[in-house]
């Protein structure tokens, strides 16, 4: 099999099998600064994972909220609407994982 690599926001190196990816499984990290959002809320096909690296985070689907540190991770419908929150005093960085 024949690995090919493929650009993904805050990833050094990328390297999928050919028809995996982006088809079926996107991923990259984020940084977001204290006390803001990377994005709205939103909605999108699939299922989606955010596993906190560093900081502290609300995530938020639909009208609940969930508060997620370092080593832990929500995985959410993600054709509800969600978004996640830096809510604490240091940067906050996380991978996502969406699965279609």
């Amino acid at each position: 099999m024949n690995l090919s690599e493929i650009q993904a926001k805050g990833i050094a190196k990328f390297l999928t099998a050919p028809g995996l990816v982006p088809d079926k499984i996107k991923m990259h990290i984020t940084e977001v600064e204290p006390g803001s959002r990377s994005h709205g809320a939103h909605t999108h096909a699939g299922t989606e994972a955010f596993y906190m690296l560093e900081g502290n985070a609300t995530v938020e689907v639909e009208d609940e909220r969930y508060s997620l540190e370092a080593n832990q991770v929500a995985v959410i419908d993600a054709t509800r609407p969600h978004g996640i929150f830096n809510r604490g005093a240091t940067k906050m960085r996380y991978i996502v994982i969406v699965a279609q």
